[in-house]
């Protein structure tokens, strides 16, 4: 016995002589990336970047009998907790923005001419029109929508919808080459479009206004180095809220913004900080100076009607309650304010709220990539 165990340790110890110095320092730099990810997992219940809840721990036994899906789920929960996830991603992404020549993470992305585009929720699949709404969620929605203007009008309240739409999608030409639409049109468009024909309800979606805006000058109606519209951006949609508004209250006038004083400031100057895309991507932010209104000129009556106007809406909707409330009384909520909110959005939860406020017009906004979130206005 002594000999075979002997016979054993020296035809180890003769491989081991064999082994080069490269060979073990690769087989232990292989053996320590294998091991760290397992090291320590998120525990996490959300993740904030990409809205969602994270995967959980699954169990391999349901109500005694063997989960067929344990493999696919346990994938899901690995993918989503494995330590350093968000690391290795982001050093994925910047190797492959060195190699194509720009900065890109997890959260945002550069392209052409200075512009920074937001990635989260979605984003880019919605730029290249993958997500398209099925013929069951379009018929959802609009019962959805139904449901919620009987509402509206047993309260006489007017309800308006508007989609704002993602900065990719009115300056995709700045959009980096290598990501291609894979359909012609946005489920926002198609759902614009099978709403006015099977629905009396009208949404906003307000593309074709900004394209044609867009070719009057070069002010912007986004930041460069933000997700969000800029005043010139979200003025667009206040003036089509505005004829909406005016189909009930024939009698009242918007804001002309040609009116109104100007003054040119850079995003750091208005806002104190870079845009959002900037500091996430960690890059310096555009000198771009620009357009913010004031107060009317001398001669112009800015008139403020007696109507009280409320929004429930996304950040989209910070820019354009400040329009809105040049004319009237307006009071914004924000349904993304906690992150609860956003997640299991549902009317219900603003009923009482808008009801107090007794509101003459009610608001609804969805940026283009929430789109989804008109499928769970009302729960079955």
């Amino acid at each position: 016995m002594k000999e075979k165990l002997g016979k054993i340790l020296g035809n180890i110890w003769e491989f081991i002589k064999n082994i080069s110095i490269p060979d073990i320092i690769f087989v232990v730099v292989i053996f320590i990336l294998m091991v760290m990810p397992n090291t320590k997992f998120d525990k996490s219940e959300y993740d904030y970047v990409e809205k969602r809840p994270l995967a959980t721990l699954p169990k391999l036994f349901n109500n005694g009998q063997v989960n067929k899906e344990f493999g696919k789920q346990f994938e899901s929960f690995y993918n989503d907790r494995f330590r350093k996830r968000s690391v290795c991603i982001d050093r994925n992404l910047a190797i492959r923005g060195f190699i194509n020549g720009r900065k890109e993470n997890s959260i945002e992305m550069e392209g052409l001419d200075n512009w920074i585009f937001y990635k989260g929720d979605n984003s880019v699949a919605n730029y290249q029109n993958k997500t398209l709404f099925s013929d069951v969620e379009l018929l959802k929605i609009k019962h959805n929508l139904e449901i919620l203007n009987s509402w509206c009008n047993k309260n006489k309240i007017k309800l308006i919808v508007i989609i704002p739409p993602d900065k990719n999608r009115i300056y995709g030409e700045y959009y980096p080459k290598n990501i291609k639409k894979v359909n012609p049109k946005s489920r926002a468009e198609l759902l614009k479009e099978y709403l006015d024909e099977n629905s009396d309800i009208e949404i906003i979606y307000p593309v074709e206004q900004m394209y044609k805006r867009k070719k009057m000058d070069n002010e912007p109606l986004y930041y460069y180095t933000d997700t969000h519209w800029t005043p010139s951006g979200s003025y667009i949609a206040y003036n089509e809220i505005f004829k909406q508004i005016k189909q009930k209250y024939p009698y009242v006038q918007q804001v002309d913004y040609n009116k109104l004083h100007v003054k040119r400031m850079t995003f750091k100057e208005k806002f104190g900080r870079f845009g959002d895309g900037a500091i996430n991507l960690k890059t310096k932010d555009s000198d771009f100076a620009y357009l913010f209104y004031d107060n009317p000129t001398n001669g112009y009556n800015l008139k403020r009607y007696n109507l009280k106007i409320g929004i429930i809406g996304d950040s989209f909707s910070n820019e354009l309650s400040g329009w809105l409330n040049r004319s009237f009384n307006t009071q914004h909520y924000w349904y993304n304010e906690k992150i609860e909110l956003f997640d299991d959005f549902s009317m219900k939860m603003w009923e009482d709220k808008i009801l107090s406020y007794k509101p003459d017009v009610l608001v609804v906004e969805f940026l283009e990539r929430y789109a989804y979130k008109l499928l769970d206005l009302y729960k079955d």
